[in-house]
């Protein structure tokens, strides 16, 4: 068996982490009771959110916008006691250190609301002060392109490990203009001059065709403006502008995996006239397509002088999928007709609100918001719709995942359908996959390449003529190189080295070699 003769090499594009850190901040901020919502007696239930609304990223640091969202459900101050619902969002910025960071690197960054405390102000009964707090990680990756050893010669006691790692096959930008016009809401007065625009995007669903990656997001808008009134109050208004658009990607593929990044450059919200409001914003999209690889590569070896890279990257510790039916009944909501057939079902939106990683398992608990068109069982079969929501909750196997591990939750509607039931009813069934992948940041020293000492080489050289020496066989030599370098023949050399076997020379192995005269 004839050994390698020269090491394999292979040339990886992958997102190496320079940086990653985590950092508890304090948030404060107040919230008032919405009209006409009745005064807090008690609260029964705080649901906490937070979500990153943009960050940017300074020379060792990076800035975090995001928005804090409190879901409470309470018993009225009044006398029947009833349960009420109200929902309140207090802005935050925080910074996380991140050395070596850099303007032009990739950032990701995570949010999760440890605690909340909710306290009555002193000064209005109806307002509240609101104290949480959060653990903000961040991870700035940057693209780079890695030559690592796949293959050392034999027999050179090489150690090998699979890494799974994302293997990046192309990266584009593209920017978009989101743009419509639309009226103030119904109970809204009509504006006379806008004060404030604060714009946040979020991508709902990604999908890749042939070179190129579909992506469907939402901007949302909030407006705060002057009313056209006497007392010119000022009044805030919600938004949101549902796009889809596409970036080039050479090489992509849909078995591929992509994500998306999506900010906005700039936006401006005119009074126009009727309708009231004009926008127009300009998205930047960045998507980077990957495909997961297993990679086998060189991390020790013996007998030569070794050229070594740092690798950390994102190694791939699962990637598994679940599937959960759902099955709910709604009643028709007044003053909705009661349905006879439905027509249509639809998705509006689906979204995982949840994820928790156990040991060898993710949890995740999402919704699926859809929109139902049926014929009325009245004489005159008119057709409405009417909007409702399919919570889920299930579990993903991933063996070796841990807490503290990232998470990467997808999920996606396989097959729905509704039909009317009996007593106003409408009967919704499901089947949603949940596709849950984990990831850790490994940190690892692999071979790059193997090259010859140079002062081994000028020892070889000193080679007195009449006199033998022992020399160390190296990778993808042969006797007649040895015997041409010495001034020799292969025939002296074998009668100095009786058994050895001219065609399985070992990396390491010694043998004798006579030297003869130069020229």
């Amino acid at each position: 068996m004839v050994a390698a003769q020269t090491p394999v090499k292979e040339t990886i594009t992958v997102n190496q982490v320079v940086s990653e850190n985590s950092q508890q901040t304090v948030v404060r901020g107040k919230f008032m009771i919405p009209d006409p919502k009745p005064d807090v007696e008690q609260i029964i239930s705080t649901d906490k959110t937070a979500s990153v609304k943009k960050t940017r990223l300074l020379p060792d640091k990076v800035v975090v916008e995001g928005i804090l969202t409190l879901q409470i459900v309470y018993v009225a101050f009044e006398p029947d006691q009833s349960v009420h619902h109200m929902h309140g969002q207090v802005p935050f910025t925080a910074y996380v250190d991140l050395p070596g960071a850099l303007p032009d690197m990739d950032v990701k960054v995570n949010v999760v609301v440890e605690d909340v405390k909710l306290n009555t102000s002193s000064r209005d009964v109806r307002q509240f002060d609101v104290i949480a707090v959060l653990d903000i990680s961040a991870k700035v990756t940057e693209t780079q392109e890695v030559e690592v050893l796949t293959q050392a010669p034999d027999n050179s006691n090489a150690t090998y490990d699979v890494i799974h790692i994302d293997d990046v096959v192309g990266r584009e930008s593209k920017q978009v203009i989101v743009s419509d016009e639309f009226d103030e809401p119904d109970e809204k007065p009509e504006p006379i001059k806008i004060l404030d625009v604060d714009s946040t995007v979020e991508i709902t669903d990604t999908r890749i065709v042939s070179d190129k990656v579909i992506v469907d997001g939402e901007l949302t808008l909030q407006i705060m403006y002057v009313g056209a009134v006497p007392e010119q109050s000022v009044h805030n208004m919600h938004k949101t502008i549902k796009f889809t658009d596409f970036i080039e990607v050479p090489g992509a593929d849909p078995e591929m995996d992509v994500v998306v990044d999506a900010i906005v450059e700039d936006c401006d919200v005119e009074i126009k006239g009727d309708p009231f409001f004009s926008a127009n914003c300009v998205i930047k999209l960045e998507a980077r397509v990957t495909e997961p690889r297993e990679v086998r590569v060189v991390t020790e070896c013996t007998g030569s002088t070794v050229k070594t890279v740092e690798l950390n990257v994102e190694h791939v510790v699962g990637d598994d999928s679940a599937q959960v039916v759902v099955r709910e009944t709604f009643e028709t909501p007044d003053p909705k007709p009661c349905p006879e057939k439905v027509l249509n079902i639809s998705i509006e939106e689906i979204k995982i609100t949840e994820e928790k990683i156990i040991r060898d398992k993710v949890i995740t608990k999402g919704y699926v918001d859809v929109k139902i068109v049926y014929v009325s069982a009245k004489p005159d079969q008119a057709v409405h719709a009417m909007h409702q929501r399919l919570n889920f909750r299930t579990f993903v196997e991933i063996k070796g995942a841990l807490n503290g591990m990232d998470v990467d939750v997808k999920p996606m509607v396989e097959y729905i359908n509704a039909e009317a039931a009996d007593d106003c009813d409408v009967n919704v069934e499901a089947v949603i996959k949940i596709r849950v992948r984990v990831t850790e940041t490994l940190r690892r020293s692999v071979c790059a390449d193997l090259v010859e000492d140079e002062d081994e080489e000028e020892e070889e050289e000193e080679c007195p003529v009449g006199e033998v020496i022992d020399y160390t066989i190296k990778s993808g030599e042969t006797l007649f190189e040895l015997a041409r370098r010495y001034s020799t023949t292969v025939n002296r050399i074998l009668a100095e080295n009786p058994g050895i076997n001219p065609k399985n020379l070992q990396v390491g192995q010694v043998i004798r070699i006579p030297c003869g005269a130069k020229g």
